[in-house]
């Protein structure tokens, strides 16, 4: 019984030693970064910024490359599919990491499929109108919608995007009706609203703010339990009188499954100590976001709780995307 005991810890221990020297010894080659967008919206931004700040730390490139497409299944899947040795990853939004669910034949779970790394930031979505609607607040826009139901269009930066999502929910809560316009992503969403051809668009402060500060558009609310200082004047849902409408984009580092645990703890750790330099807070809070360090267990924990709500937000407004 002795012996038998002395070998299992022995066994623990050369182990523990092993994955050790695994955390110890990455990165010692370059790192690729995946990302499932065209350059330069958020995620971009945040991938870069972060990869930067990584390479100057750890002393190997870590490599961004974007691959648009698939709704974000392409940058995914090739991640899911990737050697868990922590040199293919992915930093992935709201809107890619649950299109699984959108799509009806994925081969990707957004939960299994993956290891969480770092949580980087988060978004509140916007509330914002073409000025030339007659309504300076949210309540008064819900108030004329339903006046004139399916007279006004929104804008999303695409079918089955977290703003097309946001919208479809606003509008179940509200009972307000609005016709769907999708465009090929945020920017050109936001143009066809200061253009006329939408009313309304619920999208990130990003995007909107600046044109929003320009006169260009109208900002009514933002979907958060608390103002943004990029956007300090704009009341939040609950000072609008929606309080029970709150949603967030959120923008996270991920690995593929299997990864040993040793190697996504050192990446944690090291994404963190970048999200908390004033420099990387400041340029997070330029694109209108704020970081949102934490550690692998409290980054599971929100995913088990924010993924399936996003399940359900999708199976309560019937949303799908071939």
């Amino acid at each position: 019984m002795k012996h038998w005991l002395t070998r299992v810890l022995v066994g623990c221990a050369v182990a523990c030693s092993s994955l050790l020297a695994v955390a110890q010894d990455y990165p010692n080659k370059p790192v690729k970064v995946l990302i499932p967008f065209p350059p330069g919206g958020p995620t971009d931004v945040l991938a870069r910024l972060v990869a930067q700040k990584l390479t100057e730390n750890l002393g190997q490139p870590f490599v961004v490359e974007n691959r648009p497409g698939g709704t974000g299944t392409i940058a995914s899947g090739a991640v899911s599919k990737s050697a868990p040795d922590g040199y293919t990853l992915l930093v992935a939004s709201t809107s890619s990491h649950i299109s699984p669910y959108l799509l009806r034949n994925s081969q990707i779970d957004p939960m299994k499929d993956f290891t969480a790394v770092a949580n980087l930031a988060t978004l509140p979505f916007y509330f914002v109108t073409n000025p030339q609607v007659p309504a300076q607040t949210l309540q008064e826009f819900i108030a004329l919608a339903k006046q004139k139901p399916g007279t006004f269009n929104f804008a999303s930066p695409g079918s089955g995007s977290g703003g097309h999502l946001c919208t479809e929910m606003f509008m179940r809560l509200t009972g307000v009706r609005m016709t769907h316009v999708p465009y090929k992503g945020a920017a050109p969403a936001v143009q066809g609203l200061i253009g006329g051809e939408t009313q309304f668009i619920c999208d990130s402060i990003s995007t909107s703010q600046p044109h929003v500060k320009s006169g260009r558009l109208r900002g009514l609310a933002l979907a958060s339990p608390r103002r943004f200082e990029s956007a300090a004047e704009i009341p939040t849902t609950a000072e609008a009188g929606l309080p029970e409408f709150q949603l967030s984009l959120w923008f996270a580092l991920f690995g593929p499954p299997g990864m040993p645990p040793a190697i996504p703890q050192k990446l944690n750790r090291e994404v963190n100590r970048v999200l908390e330099t004033p420099e990387v807070k400041s340029r997070i809070a330029a694109i209108g976001g704020e970081s949102t360090p934490s550690s692998v267990d409290q980054f599971n924990a929100f995913l088990k709780v924010e993924l399936p709500r996003w399940a359900q937000i999708i199976q309560d407004t019937g949303v799908k995307v071939d």
